[in-house]
């Protein structure tokens, strides 16, 4: 079981990826969050929740964030 802290650190670190555009599938993820795809695929949707609009391109082959130009 992965403690709160260490949740929040990896939904930061996910999102870090993502605004730097060096996010990738969720096998890729995984393997730099050090958790399973399922792990990353459940952040992802926590963060969707938390208001952020996260894409999957399947042509770059990785999660976008889409974020306002305002």
């Amino acid at each position: 079981m992965t403690s709160k802290y260490a949740y929040r650190q990896r939904l930061q670190y996910l999102l870090f990826m993502l605004r730097h555009k060096q996010a990738g599938n969720a096998t890729t993820l995984g393997s730099r969050l050090h958790c399973c795809a399922r792990t990353v695929k459940n952040c992802l949707a926590k963060l969707r929740k938390d208001g952020f609009v996260i894409n999957y391109d399947k042509g770059l082959k990785r999660y976008i964030l889409e974020e306002d130009e305002n």
